[in-house]
Formats: structure tokens, C-alpha cells, sequence
């Protein structure tokens, strides 16, 4: 240990390495980053969330579908496919993220494909490796609002001066907070739909805890 250490801090002292944030599989039980290796996928019954996001200059709205809707305040764009011509007209466009309130962009990216969900898509940088790879490349904020434990932390979401309700889901943990944003997003009028889904997660091999990105 004190080895690695010790090459770490002469690499660093000649300028060779450097320390930078990346995406990692983080076991928020064992509280711990783990290889590609020590995640177990495991099919799972989940739910996927149709949100409505209107639009700013109040002419319609786009539609997105997660299966994570405790990641959307966290949100820094939606993105959809350039050739989708459902939303051509509303590429530049901006849109309100439900809870939070914040206005994003509608970008574009052949990385999206059109016929999953609605062919829109929710880009949330900081809880998601594909969304941060995304993020990257069109230069969008990442916004953690997951703490190293899994429960909801307001610490980077204060530029966006939170409402009371948002404030009272600190400290809330990621499993129960999707349940509590469902009911309030409903209560807003925009779920639209909730349809069964199989899907996939990540599991630490370690703990059997669902990992966080």
C-alpha cells in the first residue's frame, strides 16, 4: 500500500499523472468504487416513467421516459436523435424540469435511439456513464444529488435556490425518493403514463447492494 502510494504522489510531484473526476461503479454499502468486474447484473421487474418536461415558450411539451426518476433534478438536457423528425422543430428549444424547476436544453445526438421509450431522452451527467459520456461531449454541468450512502443531497443543487419541497428530501434514500418524486410529479399533472418494464441493474459483488454511477 504504501508503495502504490508513494509512485502515486512521484508521478503526480513530475507532472505525469493527474487527478481527475470520473464515472465509477460506487457500492454505496460497502462505500467503495469496484471494477467492471465486481458488478453482477441482475434482471429485475421495474417500472418505466413517462414525465412530460413543457416547454419554455409554453407550445407544447416533450415527453421522456426513465426508469429513474429519482435522477431528475439532476437533469441538464434532454436529448434526441438529429434524423427523429417527431422533434426537429424543438432541437435549440428549452424545456422545465419537473420538482426543480430548472430550464435545460433539447440537443441533438445520434447516440439516442428513437424507437426506445418516446426517442427522447433525460440527461442527468453525474448518475448515469452513458449520460456522462454525453455530457462530455456537448459540455453540459454534471450535478450530483446523490450523497456516497445513496440518499438525496441538496449540496449542488443550491445555484438553483431548491423549493421547500425539494429541500425536504435531504437525506431521503435513492429507493424511497423515487417513490416520493412519482407522488409529487403526479401531483403536478405530469406522469403521464407508468408501464411495467424488465430491465437490468448493477449489483456490488461484494454486498449485493445496487451500485450508483
Amino acid at each position: 500500500y504504501k508503495a502504490v502510494i508513494k509512485v502515486f504522489i512521484d508521478l503526480y510531484g513530475k507532472g505525469l499523472i493527474y487527478r481527475g473526476k470520473r464515472m465509477v461503479n460506487w457500492d454505496p454499502v460497502s462505500q467503495t468504487a469496484l471494477s467492471d468486474e465486481e458488478v453482477i447484473f441482475k434482471d429485475v421487474d421495474s417500472k418505466l416513467y413517462y414525465v412530460s418536461y413543457p416547454l419554455v415558450d409554453g407550445s407544447g411539451k416533450i415527453t421522456v421516459a426513465t426508469t429513474r426518476p429519482e435522477t431528475i433534478v439532476g437533469d441538464v438536457a434532454i436529448c434526441v436523435n438529429p434524423a427523429d423528425e417527431r422533434y426537429t422543430a424543438l432541437i435549440g428549444k428549452e424545456v422545465i424540469v419537473p420538482i426543480i424547476n430548472r430550464k435545460i436544453p433539447v440537443i441533438a445526438d445520434e447516440y439516442v435511439t428513437a424507437d426506445f421509450g418516446t426517442g427522447a431522452l433525460k440527461i442527468t451527467p453525474a448518475h448515469d456513464k452513458n449520460d456522462n459520456m454525453l455530457g462530455l461531449k456537448h459540455n453540459l454541468k454534471a450535478i450530483d444529488t446523490l450523497d456516497a450512502t445513496g440518499k438525496f443531497t441538496t449540496v449542488e443543487l443550491m445555484d438553483d435556490q431548491p423549493s421547500e419541497l425539494v429541500l425536504s428530501y435531504n437525506g431521503v434514500d435513492r429507493f424511497a425518493l423515487r417513490k416520493k418524486i412519482v407522488e409529487d410529479i403526479t401531483a403536478l399533472g405530469q406522469i403521464e403514463k407508468i408501464e411495467d418494464y424488465k430491465g437490468q441493474v448493477g449489483t456490488s459483488e461484494r454486498t449485493g447492494a445496487v451500485i450508483e454511477s
